[in-house]
């Protein structure tokens, strides 16, 4: 079947938020909404760099690379590198290569645009399996850890009805009976909160953002983390956020809590999408807040760049390695090299190298599973 590949332009909007039916949610207005933030909206590229695969004048296939701003050896020291992300191809056209030539158009065309590399974030266990087979190159694992609540008696119930279906399919399924989803225990708690605990919907970008300039960095690479970037990434219409906030003479911690509002994600996930703190104190005590007082049922967190201390709160509030799956090995980092084809085992950036997970400092933040 032939195909055209052509580059994103408006008019084609409305079909890109029906394809994303597929992949986003399966809501169109709420597919619209997220092509405009995660896009138009992004404040590091000025334009849109989507490339589209067309059927007798009907897109049938899309892989996007929205914007990102990355720090490494000195805060002074940015690179604007893409993030390869959202490729999706309508079922009946699966299994015909069209993936692979949207693909490459897209990486192409970043390449013409003179960025050095590009990332992917959030490939699901497929994309990252051909993704390595059309010249992408893994750096490591995300390391994620999860902790499960102790099942209450109506959940014991539940899932003895449901002993065939998958776990996470049961805690999504008892979440939908909360008529304010996952963070209603959570909510209800924050108006209770007092000192220098507080709960909020919204952020506080400029005040995390001189949280985050204030604390040590080690130079490892990490996205811009200013008041523009929180200011624009906590309104992802995909998703849902609390903000737990420590203040003492000013803000001295921080933790984002995030869950799905898309039909077509996990909601029975809770996300640790990002934390930060003055000291491990406050650190621990944002985190026995949080889970204390939103009792929910599976939260995740990543590991891979945090240090020793921090795996050392989360070990003690009951976080454990799953065991491994189809998904948790064909998942993690990717790094493309678009300068040229080298087959250098360094890739570098500034001092560090793309390719070694260790010289990242990572945050579920920067990617969009958060």
């Amino acid at each position: 079947m032939p195909y055209e590949i052509v580059p994103y332009a408006p008019e084609f909007d409305a079909q890109i938020a029906q394809l994303q039916t597929h992949l986003w949610s399966g809501s169109t207005a709420r597919n619209a909404a997220y092509l405009r933030w995660k896009y138009a909206e992004n404040p590091f590229f000025d334009e849109t760099l989507i490339h589209l695969a067309l059927s007798d004048g009907g897109v049938v296939a899309m892989r996007g690379m929205f914007g990102g701003l990355w720090q490494v050896d000195a805060t002074a020291t940015c690179w604007r590198v893409p993030c390869a992300d959202d490729l999706v191809v309508q079922p009946e056209h699966r299994n015909s290569g069209v993936a692979g030539r949207v693909a490459r158009a897209c990486v192409a065309a970043a390449a013409a645009r003179g960025f050095p590399f590009a990332v992917s974030l959030n490939a699901s266990p497929a994309t990252f399996v051909s993704s390595l087979a059309a010249g992408w190159r893994a750096a490591g694992s995300y390391e994620s850890v999860w902790r499960y609540a102790a099942c209450s008696p109506r959940l014991e119930r539940l899932r003895s009805r449901m002993r065939h279906t998958p776990w996470r399919h049961v805690h999504t399924l008892l979440n939908r009976l909360r008529p304010n989803g996952l963070f209603a225990v959570l909510d209800r708690a924050g108006r209770q909160m007092s000192g220098p605990l507080s709960l909020s919907r919204e952020p506080r970008p400029q005040e995390m953002a001189d949280l985050v300039a204030h604390l040590p960095w080690d130079g490892r690479i990490r996205h811009v983390r200013d008041a523009a970037y929180f200011a624009w990434r906590f309104r992802n219409p995909l998703h849902d956020y609390r903000f737990l906030f420590w203040d003492d003479d000013g803000l001295h911690g921080y933790l984002v809590l995030q869950r799905y509002l898309s039909d077509r994600a996990d909601q029975g996930c809770i996300n640790i999408a990002d934390w930060e703190a003055s000291d491990e104190h406050v650190r621990a005590a944002l985190l026995d807040a949080a889970l204390r007082c939103g009792r929910f049922h599976r939260v995740q967190a990543w590991t891979a760049s945090v240090p020793e201390p921090v795996r050392t709160v989360l070990r003690d509030q009951g976080f454990r390695t799953p065991e491994p799956s189809m998904t948790t090995r064909h998942s993690g980092l990717l790094v493309h090299r678009l300068s040229d084809a080298s087959a250098r085992e360094c890739w570098p950036l500034g001092s560090r190298n793309l390719l070694n997970i260790a010289d990242w400092d990572l945050r579920m933040l920067y990617s969009m599973a958060a």
